[in-house]
């Protein structure tokens, strides 16, 4: 509930009614504050300019999703009115949102959520979802759809992309840095210990969009490291097709394909 002040000069339909389009700016903060942007549309209905005389509101958002609202005369001095308002349906909490799909991803991708961004309403519903975007510490921003499953706040999310999770590119990158290590002549097939000591790490997960890439970095064999671009070429039938080559010589390059992560 909140309380918004409105301001003087309001307009009276009689010395008791303030009209539903003052009622309609004077709440309108009401809703942006909830959905995070203005309503596309806000109407009331006049009401009475008294103590507890209720009018009911109507917003449309911009998804174009309707939203009912009361607004109720607080407190009434001269023409200025405050108003308390509150939305008919029950929402998800916004705080407890955030949390779950930070919690979500870290679980799911193994990255790090520095934060998580909303906006838009969700109805306290099973069923209801709204989309948000989480940014993880590195920068990387990512889609997703947070689905509630029960009235106590459980839900699902589910990223938007189809991608692949820094640790399955990074066991890629950790082929291209065994096929280095052989090349340059720091292990062979027959020096098994030396060859597993290659390895790759990827800070990012990879987009399955044509022309996406992330930055990877190849630990050969005897713990030198290279830079490595590791490149999205196409996206088809629930897999990811890339190609990966070292920054210092992209001649050395190898492509492949995995299925895409679960989303």
């Amino acid at each position: 509930m909140l309380s918004v002040l409105a301001a003087s000069g309001c307009s009276l339909f009689g010395p008791d009614e303030i009209s539903g389009s003052d009622v309609a700016k004077e709440i309108g903060g009401f809703f942006r504050t909830a959905a995070g942007s203005d309503a596309k549309s806000l109407k009331c209905d006049a009401v009475e300019a008294e103590s507890g005389a209720k009018t009911a509101c109507t917003a449309i958002d911009r998804n174009d999703e309707k939203w009912l609202m009361t607004a109720v005369v607080k407190t009434v001095d001269g023409d200025r009115i405050t108003y308390d308002t509150t939305f008919d349906d029950k929402l998800a909490d916004n705080a407890q949102v955030q949390k779950s799909i930070a919690r979500a991803l870290q679980n799911k991708t193994g990255g790090v959520v520095q934060a998580v961004e909303c906006t838009g309403i969700q109805k306290l519903a099973v069923n209801a979802f709204r989309t948000c975007t989480a940014v993880e510490s590195n920068g990387a921003r990512w889609e997703v759809e947070h689905h509630l499953t029960n009235l106590d706040g459980a839900s699902s999310v589910t990223l938007k992309d189809t991608l692949l999770y820094a640790k399955s590119v990074e066991s890629v990158v950790s082929g291209l840095a065994r096929n280095l290590s052989q090349h340059f002549g720091l292990s062979s097939m027959n020096n098994l210990s030396s060859l597993l000591a290659s390895s790759g790490s990827c800070a990012n997960m990879l987009r399955g969009n044509p022309g996406d890439s992330i930055q990877c970095k190849a630990v050969l064999a005897d713990k030198s490291s290279t830079d490595v671009t590791v490149r999205t070429t196409k996206s088809e039938d629930g897999k990811i097709y890339f190609e990966l080559f070292p920054n210092n010589d992209p001649d050395l390059s190898m492509s492949g394909w995995r299925s895409a992560d679960p989303s």
